[in-house]
């Protein structure tokens, strides 16, 4: 296993133990009330193949204009394919995948649940076995944020902090409400204001639409706001975080020392 570290991070709601990886190991697994998250470097892509991808995830790369674009959509599809494999213990090319009404993306004939997103310099994806989950990661873009800041406000939001720009404000309810309207299969169908987002915790929210509740978790790294979201359970339930990068880019987010960096098994730090 090419792990180079773990920290653990305590939390009322949404548990998570974190890794620093070069590259995916050779098994994986998702534990019991556990949801499995990767998040991946786009300069990754880099390592990818296009034969990856099936005929359709082909044609999407090669719609794309700008090479991030395509660096996102391949990095992302390969991950895909290749971490559902490993936890199927398939073949990647056997794997058949479906759309519901809304166009959320799942896997025919298995109940394994996934979801991912890719926007910036990031890819994310999320797996459970035993329940929807949701997943969405933005990069700040040069916008309007204080005019935009209704169309994803409920009134009675109540975010961890309040003396935020209207940039970072804005960023993390789409996120968090993105991820939820994800994991309840409308993607960007159902309007963001209607959704309520109450603290629970450090990085922890519940989201409350009617009589349907979630359990969200938010985070800003690099500029980018990650987002988690699975249906509220009466059992906690943990995240294990899986980043894929260069250890150079890692080493700082994870205090690695030059001596930790040349580990190649699971190092726990305080």
């Amino acid at each position: 296993m090419s792990a180079l570290s773990m920290k653990q991070r305590d939390d009322k709601s949404m548990p998570v133990t974190a890794f620093a990886m070069r590259q995916l190991p050779d098994e994986l697994h998702i534990g019991k009330d556990e949801v499995l998250v990767v998040l991946a470097r786009r300069q990754l892509a880099a390592q990818m193949k296009l034969a990856y991808l099936d005929e359709t995830e082909q044609a999407r790369y090669h719609a794309y204009v700008f090479a991030a674009d395509k660096q996102r959509h391949l990095l992302a599809h390969s991950l895909k394919r290749e971490i559902l494999a490993k936890l199927l213990n398939k073949a990647p090319a056997q794997l058949k995948f479906q759309t519901n009404s809304n166009g959320k993306p799942g896997l025919s004939g298995e109940n394994l649940q996934f979801n991912l997103s890719h926007s910036g310099d990031w890819v994310a994806l999320a797996f459970s076995h035993t329940h929807a989950v949701g997943i969405d990661v933005e990069q700040s873009k040069p916008l309007d944020y204080l005019n935009l800041l209704p169309s994803v406000t409920h009134p009675h939001d109540d975010l961890a902090w309040q003396e935020v720009s209207a940039a970072t404000r804005f960023m993390a309810l789409w996120s968090m409400k993105e991820a939820v309207s994800k994991c309840a299969g409308f993607g960007l169908s159902l309007p963001f204001s209607s959704l309520r987002l109450t603290a629970s915790g450090d990085q922890a929210y519940s989201c409350a639409l009617q009589d349907q509740h979630w359990q969200v978790r938010h985070d800003i790294r690099d500029a980018h706001h990650v987002a988690i979201a699975i249906p509220a359970l009466p059992t906690t339930t943990r995240i294990r975080l899986i980043e894929l990068g260069e250890l150079s880019e890692l080493g700082e987010r994870y205090k690695l020392s030059e001596a930790q960096e040349r580990q190649t098994t699971v190092t726990e730090l305080a």
